[in-house]
């Protein structure tokens, strides 16, 4: 979990404004959920993704039970 946000290619203006929040890491976005997540301004499907999966999570939302 020590990977770099900039090592995930993510678009500038997302990486700006997660670095802005105080995210450097993908370990500081551990405590927050999906939903908040994706609350984030610029936070996209794709780069959700990304982020899920260096988390360890399961990036898939369309989950039917």
């Amino acid at each position: 979990m020590d990977t770099k946000l900039s090592d995930l290619k993510l678009k500038p203006y997302l990486l700006a404004e997660l670095n802005q929040l105080g995210y450097e890491v993908v370990g500081d976005m551990q405590h927050l959920s999906t939903v908040d997540i994706l609350r984030i301004p610029g936070m996209g499907g794709h780069a959700y993704r990304k982020i899920a999966k260096a988390l360890g999570r399961d990036p898939d939302l369309t989950k039917r039970r």
